[in-house]
């Protein structure tokens, strides 16, 4: 309930279902606790409580591809300069370090501005280390893993499940536009290898993948077990923490950090956009806007008090 309260100050309608509820709207889902065992593989005797869950009305998944190419279409028409295929190499500072001037790309070219972002992501301190940029909380690139199947008839329907009774962790949604179950993981086990972004394995290891399709047939028990699983790893910039991102202003004049989103910041980006934009004009437009506190993700902050440090909290 108080999740449902919570949803409907954002304007979100939402329901609180019950097994039964579930049962009779998606009768593929079990709604049995995932079991948990010991590293000996013994059951852990656990009471997870009666099943309960929130179902959001109306909401659904943008593909970030085509967010990104209207994105470029906007940029193009406005007349704002894409530079593709090559990297931004460093910060351009004043000879004191005290100012940002603009970057250098990786093919030496200087591009000159008073404000410089860095929203590299997992790439963010490659660029802070060269001119010690430095936050109070720390991020590390993270290694995570996605896999997605084929799927038809009722699983096609199924809405976004985040997996959280029992131990599961599972996360899965479908994609009716390619028939695939997109699946990965919210538990803390499949995000703590800290990798190095210019160097790590891109694909979905093995093991992995076992852990995951367990947890998956678990809550799809009827899931067809036949045809390829395919999948790949990249990485979320994770606040060690609060898991929460760091945007505002650096010590440097002019450069400002958006990075360590823990793995929201595709649905994080236009509230963090906002208050870019808030920080750097110091202009607020009547609509579209975020109210939060400016300052509330400044870059060197207190870390924030959560109750769970997963990229889920």
């Amino acid at each position: 309930e108080k999740m449902v309260e919570r949803l409907s100050k954002f304007g979100v309608g939402s329901e609180v279902m019950d097994a039964d509820d579930v049962a009779k709207k998606w009768p593929v889902l079990d709604t049995t606790p995932f079991p948990e065992f010991t590293t000996d593989g013994d059951l852990i005797e656990k009471e997870y409580g009666e099943f309960s869950a929130v179902h959001e009305h109306g909401c659904g998944h943008m593909d970030s591809n085509l967010c990104l190419s209207d994105m470029k279409k906007v940029l193009d028409r406005e007349g704002v300069p894409v530079h593709m295929g090559t990297p931004v190499a460093s910060f351009d500072v004043s000879t004191d370090g005290s100012k940002v001037q603009g970057v250098v790309l990786g093919d030496s070219t200087q591009v000159s501005a008073t404000t410089v972002v860095n929203c590299a992501g997992p790439w963010f301190n490659k660029l802070n280390a060269r001119n010690d940029i430095k936050t109070t909380t720390e991020m590390l690139p993270t290694r995570i893993h996605v896999g997605h199947k084929h799927i038809e008839g009722d699983y096609l329907d199924l809405p976004f499940v985040a997996d959280g009774y029992g131990g599961s962790g599972i996360y899965f949604m479908p994609r009716r536009q390619n028939s695939q179950l997109v699946f990965g993981s919210v538990a803390h086990r499949f995000e703590s290898e800290v990798v190095d972004p210019d160097d790590y394995n891109h694909s979905l290891d093995p093991d992995i993948k076992e852990d995951y399709l367990t947890c998956l047939f678990h809550r799809l028990p009827d899931l067809p077990t036949h045809g390829q699983i395919h999948g790949f790893a990249h990485m979320y910039t994770v606040n060690q923490d609060d898991v929460h991102p760091v945007v505002g202003p650096s010590d440097v004049e002019g450069l400002f950090l958006a990075y360590g989103e823990s793995g929201h910041g595709f649905k994080l980006a236009p509230a963090i956009g906002s208050m870019l934009a808030q920080q750097i004009t110091g202009l607020k437009t009547d609509q579209w806007e975020t109210s939060a506190p400016l300052d509330f993700l400044h870059p060197n902050r207190d870390a924030l008090k959560v109750k769970v440090k997963t990229h889920f909290a």
